[in-house]
């Protein structure tokens, strides 16, 4: 159904499409277009060791057509506390509600499990962003707090968020 794999200079059309897509601004931090310099530094960094820059992304494809179906990161990986954050996006909506980012993120938490060594995830979501806080109690993320004015979006200024985790 889906596989996940590293990002290529191949997938710079792709990923320029979805980070500066402003739609998907409002529950991020970003608030300015990425340049083409940006993103392939980006691509390029991506490929440096995991112990340098402390995050992974990868590419969510569907297994049939090898198309992309959007991204799953794991960031501010700490080796020492065994923890990560994970965000996920499918980026066109026709393909979501569609099991491909509960298999992601299952995908994604094994890989962390096994290869990575890290016992916990965690994910910092707008209170508003009904959709993300149940997708990621469906995947077995608990609340384990609320703080007011920790999520700061481009979008709006300061929004209370739930933070979310899951020990796996």
């Amino acid at each position: 159904m889906i596989y996940l794999r590293n990002l290529t200079i191949d997938d710079f059309d792709y990923l320029n499409s979805v980070e500066n897509n402003k739609s998907f601004w409002k529950y991020s931090y970003q608030n300015k277009n990425y340049s083409k310099e940006d993103l392939i530094k980006f691509i390029y960094d991506s490929q440096l060791p995991l112990e340098q820059t402390n995050q992974i992304r990868f590419v969510i494809c569907k297994t049939e057509t090898d198309e992309p179906l959007g991204f799953i990161d794991l960031f501010e990986i700490n080796f020492t506390k065994s923890q990560a954050g994970i965000s996920i996006l499918i980026s066109n909506s026709e393909n979501r509600s569609r099991g491909y980012g509960k298999l992601s993120v299952k995908k994604i938490c094994e890989y962390a499990r096994k290869e990575l060594k890290i016992k916990n995830l965690y994910c910092n979501i707008s209170i508003d962003n009904i959709l993300s806080l149940n997708f990621f109690k469906s995947v077995g993320f608990k609340e384990i707090s609320k703080n007011n004015n920790l999520y700061v979006s481009s979008i709006d200024n300061h929004q209370e968020s739930i933070i979310q985790m899951k020990c796996i």
